[in-house]
């Protein structure tokens, strides 16, 4: 959530900001509606103060004091949807047009025949059974069979057992979440029409392992000594994704319910660089041991995730779509999150408290790990020759018919 100082004393940059992210006419208005409300409260509050100091009739004062409050609360409901503000540093541009190519790792494999997609692949191997999927939840979710499970399994392992080496606590939290929690990390009221939500219950099913793990720590205040803090978790992420379906998603590539492995980081601003630069380096090496082509793109300020200032994708090479496929975005989202959840660190030498930065990264999403896993080892018999990462987890080289 923005902070109440920027939105009121700095209002050019709250709009150069959602200019650039290309925001819609109703951002804009939640804008104006802020700044309408926020002098409307402002005089109020001094009214009222001056109305107490001279011991004015207590009801008048009640009544005021209820209108603050209701006040405070249509400011805080507006504030939440405006999205975070992007870096200088990010590209102009308002669709994927405008992301920018930085880097690519690894050489496309060329095949001697024509490529399958890797649902094809999966089907005739017999480790994925979409149809009975469909029976038992709806279209576009998976079911995984037999090697399919297991090779699922693998990559969960593979990648845990990769970040624990490299620092991260792994983390095994519920999939449930108080929708108290969405708002703060700026899931909710943003992307409600994506979220599975039980409201009698104000929970909501977790959209990624995100959210379980920036707010481990809010409305607590952390020592600086203890940061930068590194979790990972394993979770299912739910999400209705409406619109979103197409010729080109098929398989396992867009899903109602896909694992993840996540990763985060929660540091100071100041450090906040250095963590970014190792968040990116990690979910890197998670496709450089699977031996996967990918490509590495900096998002343009119209792409950016809500709470993210800045967001690198990593996209992995698909041979059977002859195409890069987004399967992870590692992002920092300032102190956004951090202010959202009321997540502090007292300073080493001492002052207020102040708010660190929360950087999250998929490290991978498994789904489309492993079709890129089926698609990029395939042979011409229908068979998939596994990375060697992967050889010692499974007791095979390979998966046949």
């Amino acid at each position: 959530m923005l902070s109440e100082r920027l939105a009121r004393s700095h209002p050019e940059r709250v709009w150069e900001g959602l200019r650039r992210r290309g925001s819609a006419l109703e951002t804009y208005d939640a804008r104006e509606r802020w700044l309408a409300l926020d002098a409307e409260r402002r005089a109020l509050a001094s009214e009222h103060d001056t109305l107490a100091a001279s011991k004015s009739e207590p009801g008048a004062l009640r009544h005021m004091r209820a209108r603050l409050k209701a006040l405070e609360e249509e400011q805080r409901g507006l504030l939440a949807r405006i999205p975070n503000l992007p870096r200088d540093d990010v590209p102009e541009g308002h669709n994927a047009s405008g992301n920018v190519e930085l880097r690519r790792w690894g050489t496309p494999p060329v095949f001697d025949f024509t490529p399958k997609r890797h649902d094809e692949l999966a089907t005739a191997l017999g480790i994925l059974d979409l149809p009975r999927a469909t029976k038992l939840a709806g279209p576009r979710f998976p079911l995984l069979v037999g090697d399919g499970a297991r090779l699922l399994r693998a990559l969960a392992m593979l990648f845990l057992d990769m970040h624990r080496e490299r620092g991260y606590v792994e983390i095994a939290p519920p999939h449930l979440l108080r929708t108290t929690i969405l708002e703060g990390t700026g899931h909710l009221p943003r992307y409600a029409d994506d979220l599975y939500q039980l409201p009698a219950d104000a929970l909501a099913l977790s959209p990624t392992a995100e959210t379980q793990l920036v707010a481990l720590h809010a409305d607590e205040t952390l020592a600086e000594e203890a940061l930068p803090l590194a979790y990972t978790a394993c979770t299912p992420a739910f999400r209705r994704e409406a619109g979103s379906a197409g010729a080109r998603e098929r398989g396992l590539i867009r899903q109602h319910q896909f694992d993840k492995v996540e990763l985060v980081r929660i540091a100071t601003p100041e450090t906040a660089d250095a963590a970014f630069a190792t968040l990116l380096a990690d979910a890197e090496e998670t496709l450089r041991r699977l031996a996967l082509p990918y490509r590495v793109v900096a998002l343009c300020a119209g792409e950016l995730p809500f709470a993210a200032e800045r967001t690198i994708d990593l996209e992995v090479w698909m041979p059977g779509e002859g195409r890069y496929v987004e399967i992870s975005s590692v992002s920092d989202c300032g102190i956004f999150q951090a202010r959202g959840l009321h997540l502090r660190y007292r300073p080493k030498g001492g002052g207020r408290p102040r708010y660190p930065h929360t950087l999250n990264g998929s490290a991978l999403a498994l789904g489309r790990t492993l079709a890129a896993v089926l698609e990029n080892g395939q042979r011409a018999d229908g068979s998939v020759a596994l990375p060697t990462a992967l050889r010692a987890f499974m007791g095979m080289e390979a998966l046949a018919h």
